[in-house]
């Protein structure tokens, strides 16, 4: 496979951050790219192994809390 090939966000060379939203859901971002509406930073850049400890270390319930008011 090409570089062209590759995938941004299962790119090892890229920076990445890590993004939370108001459920407190994580995604892996690439630093490059834009956050997303209604998600926040909270971790990064740095490299992908690294985001994704950090996920590891700090996503506990995998369920979607409740939105505000709803």
């Amino acid at each position: 496979m090409d570089d062209a090939q590759i995938n941004p966000f299962d790119d090892k060379r890229l920076s990445f951050v890590v993004l939370v939203n108001s459920r407190a859901q994580f995604a892996l971002w690439p630093d490059f790219s834009a956050d997303p509406k209604g998600w926040r930073r909270v971790f990064g850049p740095g490299p992908r192994l690294q985001c994704m400890q950090y996920v590891d270390d700090h996503w506990i319930d995998m369920r979607p809390r409740a939105e505000a008011g709803g």
